[in-house]
């Protein structure tokens, strides 16, 4: 049975066959000593004999999961929004159904989906919400992360900034001391007004929080930014908004998110699945964090992300699940198994950080989280191994050969 669990405060050694302290540093015969909830020293071979010791096995020790991008407010909904109606279609029907089931009931479904992340790894999440549901939840979860209030439409609320980290009603640290922050998040150039996008993105910038941008992923979105017209124009007019002074046409949707100035190092741009060489060179060139969706791009689109094209053009994108509307399931276990077998020319320990590190940065919290290094969280998870070599470790780890094991939360 495999186990993600928090250290004790107290002094204690944490070891396996393997302990996997960051993608590209795997130590044989391993462990941790951890103080605080902290890791506090890493080594191999010959424990140090003076501490309690938790044997964990010979399998392998990692980092928790980091799941960069999630609507956990849609997990009432999985399996009742048909994927084969096209896009514009699906947002339609999602809303309808969204709408018919209540706060009340999704807000259970957002509880569900919070434990089922939790089973399946997840210590950090990038959570949007556009009803605001899930804050609270996510909180009393002890997971840590981001929680984006999601805003959409043509029109700012006059309270947006309310309860955003560093002012206000500041969630801070979580039971266990989780690191949760709260901010902001234009859904994209395609559903928000550009006055209200800028506006997030300045107070979001003025907090030194990240900001929160679906970006590119649609055909329809893709059309519209570009021309101006189309179905999405259509379906924008159909609910009220005025797209009017939206500036549009454009050279395309990343080139029209950084004339808005929605591009720095402090962005998390989703999606991203009609962006070629030169949309990643500006979000390299801007610092941009990137959080990939792989198994939803294929099911709602029929489409994947250039991933090979973003690590050549030096970007460190991060994989999130996006929701169960459109993912059978919120594990990132299963993210990174898609991922290894649509992209099989990607290093297993580059799919590794994209579901640790890479996650952790993108959400800011790289500084406790997303490795097993000393002075970050002692946050962690035992997988039952069997390998050999580190190489068949991080190959059977990514494609998912750990699948059928139960992986149980214990905050």
């Amino acid at each position: 049975m495999t186990r993600l669990r928090r250290a004790d405060t107290g002094v204690q050694i944490h070891r396996a066959g393997w302990v996997i302290v960051a993608p590209n540093t795997v130590l044989r015969d391993g462990y941790l000593l951890t103080a605080g909830g902290d890791v506090q020293e890493v080594g191999q071979g010959r424990i140090p004999g003076r501490f309690p010791v938790v044997d964990h096995g010979p399998g392998a020790l990692l980092p928790a999961l980091v799941n960069g991008h999630t609507h956990l407010e849609l997990s009432l909904l999985e399996g009742m929004v048909p994927f084969n109606m096209g896009f514009r279609n699906w947002v339609r029907e999602l809303i309808r159904i969204r709408e018919e089931a209540g706060p009340a009931r999704l807000t259970e479904g957002a509880k569900a989906g919070i434990e089922a992340l939790k089973t399946a790894g997840c210590g950090l999440v990038g959570e949007v919400s556009s009803l605001g549901l899930t804050r609270n939840l996510l909180y009393e979860s002890g997971l840590a992360g981001v929680w984006f209030r999601e805003y959409l439409g043509g029109d700012l609320p006059p309270d947006v900034s309310t309860g955003l980290s560093g002012e206000g009603d500041n969630p801070g640290p979580g039971p266990n001391h989780s690191a949760l922050t709260a901010s902001l998040a234009g859904h994209g150039p395609h559903t928000t007004a550009p006055e209200v996008l800028k506006s997030l993105k300045e107070q979001t910038r003025a907090r030194d929080l990240t900001f929160g941008l679906h970006l590119n992923e649609s055909e329809d979105e893709l059309e519209f930014l570009t021309t101006g017209k189309g179905n999405w124009a259509d379906f924008l007019k159909e609910r009220g908004i005025d797209i009017e002074t939206w500036g549009l046409p454009a050279e395309s949707p990343v080139a029209y998110a950084d004339r808005l100035g929605l591009l720095d190092e402090r962005t998390l741009a989703v999606h991203l699945i009609h962006s070629g060489a030169n949309e990643f060179e500006v979000l390299r060139d801007r610092g941009a964090r990137v959080c990939l969706c792989p198994r939803s791009n294929a099911a709602l689109h029929g489409r994947l992300p250039d991933l090979a094209g973003m690590l050549k053009a030096g970007l460190t994108p991060c994989l999130g699940a996006d929701s169960l509307a459109s993912v059978d399931s919120l594990s990132l276990f299963d993210e990174m198994a898609f991922t290894a077998r649509s992209y099989p020319e990607v290093a297993p320990e580059t799919i590794l950080s994209m579901a640790t590190l890479n996650g952790a940065e993108a959400l800011g919290l790289a500084d406790r989280f997303g490795a097993l290094e000393p002075n970050r969280a002692a946050v962690f998870t035992y997988l039952p191994a069997t390998a050999t070599t580190s190489k068949d470790l991080l190959e059977q780890l990514v494609h998912g050969a750990f699948l059928q094991n139960e992986i149980l939360y214990d905050g």
